[in-house]
């Protein structure tokens, strides 16, 4: 992302509590840029994110410019891509380790309980398309779990639950290529 900050304009800012004037980039000006990308309706591609991939070898792989990394991150609204980006396996499981000990503790500690409020079912339509309806789950405490019948209730180990989060972050939408000129130039404009 460093050719992202290269356009933001420089500003004299005084430390309050150092009483010291520094000269830093003002990241405020990020925030035109998510107006922008909200009020043009741009055409955008879902992508689901492979493992140990980056957002410069993304934007490489769409826009054949690993600088370009920021128009994948921001329109995703992704500010930490350490942490908002999925992690590949190994620092997936190293992040396991230093949270919950061990991925077998993670594997075996409840994260929270569930009872399923639909199941997966599938329906036909009226034109005769099959449609598989999720399950459908609502988070409940201990004691309303064990109220439910077993069936209607599922367990969610720490481990199910970082893995879930970790792979709703590989699905993301990626700006047609068409576009960017046009970002490009309003992003020029904006700075200017």
């Amino acid at each position: 992302m460093s050719q992202y900050f290269s356009n933001f304009p420089i500003i004299n800012y005084k430390l309050p509590a150092l009483g010291e004037r520094v000269f830093a980039t003002d990241i405020t000006k990020r925030v035109v840029l998510r107006d922008f990308y909200r009020r043009n309706f741009l055409s955008y591609y879902t992508y689901d994110i492979q493992d140990g991939e980056r957002p410069d070898n993304v934007a490489y792989k769409f826009y054949r410019e690993s600088t370009l990394d920021w128009l994948i991150l921001l329109p995703n609204e992704i500010l930490d891509p350490y942490y908002q980006w999925p992690l590949e396996t190994n620092r997936f499981n190293d992040y396991i380790r230093k949270k919950y000990g061990s991925v077998e503790n993670a594997m075996t500690q409840i994260h929270h309980y569930e009872i399923i409020t639909q199941k997966r079912n599938e329906i036909t339509n009226a034109d005769g398309e099959k449609i598989l309806l999720p399950e459908k789950t609502l988070v409940v405490d201990r004691t309303t779990y064990f109220e439910n019948d077993a069936a209607n209730r599922k367990l969610v180990y720490a481990y199910d639950y970082e893995i879930s989060l970790n792979d709703k972050r590989r699905n993301i939408s990626i700006i047609d290529a068409s576009y960017v000129p046009a970002i490009l130039d309003a992003f020029r404009n904006v700075y200017r």
